[in-house]
């Protein structure tokens, strides 16, 4: 699951390191949170980031029950409301049971211990 830092790294930079390593994976092999989604879209309208590029890949995952029931916990034992959305795709990631890709991996560390599971591919 790619985080939205990374997803905004990759529309603006289009590094291809990254590239490369995208198109090993088939369709359904790379995906995102509904969250991220959302969080990407207002880069995308407010800064004007094409993210043509990443629907040709990516596949966006619904925040279900699940992941709703592990944000409350979270949120329960990390009560920070400053961290949110990273809360949130933490969350996801976890109840997915899914890697968690970012360019950032310092706001997710609070996590690694109750479950995540973070890569840095930039």
């Amino acid at each position: 699951m790619l985080d939205t830092n990374i997803l905004i790294y990759i529309s603006k930079k289009h590094p291809p390191e990254i590239m490369e390593r995208l198109r090993k994976f088939r369709r359904g092999e790379i995906a995102i949170s509904a969250v991220v989604w959302a969080e990407y879209a207002v880069s995308l309208y407010k800064a004007g980031i094409d993210g043509g590029q990443i629907d040709r890949f990516i596949d966006v995952l619904p925040f279900d029950r699940a992941a709703g029931d592990l944000f409350g916990k979270l949120t329960a034992k990390y009560p920070d409301r400053t961290k949110g959305f990273d809360r949130l795709i933490a969350a996801h990631a976890i109840a997915a049971g899914v890697k968690l890709i970012t360019n950032n991996a310092v706001d997710f560390a609070r996590y690694l211990n109750d479950g995540l599971i973070v890569e840095n591919w930039a």
